[in-house]
């Protein structure tokens, strides 16, 4: 399938052509706090998608200082290659020590204690992280209607199904197996215990899933 993002030009809004439709049908029923961010640069993923261990979130936040850092060269320097997918020295982009954001002090956070075992560099080239939504607000709201380049994003997914890589759903289950009901039952899947924390932690992900990740950061 396509990567309906490769290439893509953010001309005047961030909502992809393909999704302005149904982000604008939400938006407009939406309270202040759900609405989808038409100014910052979407994130539908995020480092090498052919990375072996696989992060499932819900959607990038929303602070003023975001604002700020979108307006950066540099972040819109490699936020292209992050979504071109550029083979670039840290593929997740978050963790390149040439980018202070919010988004990289949060990411940093959840991946501490990989990267305090691995380094940032080892790290950023070992996991990739799929957004339900490519789109940042404050909080997020499940849109009653699919945008259109989830189709990419399930995709994506599936593809790692069929390899039987890990995948760590860092929050909400319920909303990715709707979308790829594949996942309900799939065997390498790694839930976390405190999900409104999602840290990838030995406590919060377990000792034996943990060391899977150890392991599969270590062959990368």
């Amino acid at each position: 399938m396509k990567n309906p993002w490769v290439n893509y030009e953010f001309n005047g809004s961030a909502f992809h052509k393909e999704d302005a439709k149904e982000v604008e049908k939400f938006n407009n029923k939406a309270k202040p706090e759900f609405k989808l961010s038409a100014e910052l640069l979407p994130d539908p993923y995020i480092g090498n998608i052919n990375s072996k261990i696989l992060l499932l979130a819900l959607n990038p936040g929303l602070s003023e200082a975001d604002f700020l850092t979108h307006s950066e060269l540099n972040f819109k320097e490699l936020h292209r290659k992050n979504i071109d997918q550029t083979e670039t020295e840290y593929p997740f982009y978050y963790l390149n020590p040439k980018l202070n954001s919010p988004g990289s002090k949060w990411w940093k956070m959840k991946l501490k204690w990989l990267i305090e075992k691995f380094g940032t560099k080892k790290v950023s080239e070992s996991i990739f992280c799929l957004q339900f939504i490519p789109y940042h607000s404050v909080s997020f709201k499940k849109s009653a209607e699919l945008i259109s380049t989830q189709l990419y994003t399930k995709n994506i997914l599936r593809n790692h199904i069929v390899k039987k890589f890990p995948i760590v759903i860092m929050r909400s289950k319920k909303y990715w197996v709707e979308l790829v009901p594949e996942l309900e039952n799939y065997e390498n899947t790694i839930l976390l215990r405190n999900p409104r924390n999602p840290t990838l932690s030995p406590k919060n992900i377990g000792e034996n899933n943990y060391e899977k990740l150890i392991e599969l950061v270590q062959e990368s």
